[in-house]
């Protein structure tokens, strides 16, 4: 049995500053600990470099020819309003709580081990490598819903480390501590200061092979003087396979947007009447988006854990915007961040046939960096499928029967190369 050595550094939650405002928007601020559940976060915000996709200004970019068509499935005939899934304790002093609580700790934190049911998508296998405090084994709001290590309770149970001195966050799902040792659904490491992104196919602590915490709502930012400079974590009932920034599916619906998509709250939105902290984030939401990174509910949008929310101000303001009025950008996109020429064409599009193992290839493009298969149920179409194909130039899949209707395209940081010619795939 590994024995745990108990922290000394104190970890009781923070003391909000008071800044002597009614305006309970204006009371969240955190002070820095060891070890400190909502603690101060490194350096300055957003997380992650300045270009990287979680803060990529989005408000000039293309809108999908499909968008429509998705913001139909997710209203799911009727009329889909937004939802803060993020707020406070259940009820007042309990065990379960709403939203993601993060942990920041000093560069010296010990590091745990953990066993991954997925661990070939995992990182930190086999050493220890988290730096869990040894207070989430017993106490309370350490790891998302609320509950302990310890317990046995459900739900995605999520820990977001920020190591602040090193700049690193970890992020675990589904952690649990079996009585001897961690053990978790799956783990990742992100360098805070690089755009390293999950290798292809890979999941995260989220479906997406996403981080999680720069795409919070947080307190700290609604009451900081700047505007907020970063995209949010939303969910939808169901996916798609997945377009960059993603890198793992979890879901082929085929009227369903992928993992990876972004919306976007149109600019004719007026946001005037809401309070001012709402208005800061609603303008992010025209300039950054919302990506979506889980199945869950949809247009749920997700935020930190901090009892001082106001409920009351929150949800209505959420629950005022619905669906419709957003728009989903061209899937994929990835801006300017630099200068490069887009890339060509994939063709010539082949396939080979051996039943239902249906093998494709196509040409490599000047400047690609990936490539995207679309696959619709009649000529033109792509509503069966929209997925990263990666690097490579050919894939074998194998398909229910129907007739199928394939292109492919490739993509770079600047855009999207030309559609290729369309092949029919029998099954």
């Amino acid at each position: 049995m590994i024995v745990l050595r108990r922290l000394l550094a104190p970890t009781l939650i923070a003391v909000a500053a008071i800044l002597g405002s009614a305006d309970p928007l204006l009371q969240a601020q955190f002070e820095a600990s060891n070890a400190e559940r909502g603690g101060a976060l490194p350096g300055a915000m957003p997380l992650f470099p300045p270009d990287n996709w979680w803060n990529q200004d989005i408000s000039a970019a293309p809108v999908d020819p499909r968008s429509s068509q998705f913001i139909t499935f997710i209203n799911n005939g009727g009329t889909r309003r937004l939802h803060p899934d993020f707020g406070g304790y259940a009820s007042p002093g309990s065990t379960e709580i709403y939203g993601f609580p993060y942990i920041v700790v000093p560069g010296n934190q010990p590091k745990r081990m953990v066993q991954f049911q997925y661990d070939d998508e995992s990182d930190g296998v086999g050493f220890p490598a988290y730096p869990i405090p040894d207070e989430a084994i017993t106490q309370p709001h350490w790891i998302e819903g609320g509950y302990p290590g310890s317990s046995m309770a459900g739900g995605d149970r999520h820990m977001l480390i920020v190591d602040r001195d090193n700049q690193h966050l970890y992020e675990l799902f589904d952690l649990r501590w079996n009585g001897s040792q961690w053990t978790a659904g799956s783990g990742a490491f992100f360098d805070l200061r690089s755009n390293q992104r999950r290798p292809e196919g890979w999941t995260s602590a989220d479906a997406a092979g996403l981080a999680i915490l720069p795409g919070l709502v947080r307190a700290d930012e609604i009451i900081a003087p700047d505007e907020i400079r970063h995209a949010f974590r939303v969910t939808v009932r169901a996916t798609n396979g997945y377009v960059w920034p993603a890198s793992h599916r979890a879901g082929s619906n085929p009227s369903a947007l992928p993992m990876g998509a972004r919306l976007r709250l149109k600019a004719n939105k007026d946001i005037s009447g809401f309070h001012p902290g709402i208005q800061k984030v609603f303008r992010a939401f025209k300039q950054y988006g919302l990506i979506v990174a889980d199945n869950g509910s949809d247009m749920y949008i997700s935020g930190t854990f901090d009892p001082r929310w106001p409920n009351d101000i929150l949800n209505p303001a959420f629950r005022s915007l619905t669906a419709s009025d957003f728009e989903v950008i061209e899937l994929g996109w990835r801006g300017t961040t630099g200068s490069c020429p887009l890339p060509g064409s994939a063709a010539p599009f082949s396939f080979s046939q051996v039943g239902p193992l249906v093998s494709m290839s196509w040409a490599a493009a000047p400047y690609a960096e990936e490539y995207v298969l679309e696959v619709g149920s009649a000529p033109g179409l792509a509503n069966l499928l929209v997925a990263s194909m990666g690097a490579g130039t050919s894939i074998s899949a194998v398909g229910p029967p129907g007739r199928y209707y394939g292109r492919i395209r490739a993509r770079n940081r600047c855009g999207a190369g030309p559609v290729s010619n369309e092949i029919v795939v029998v099954i």
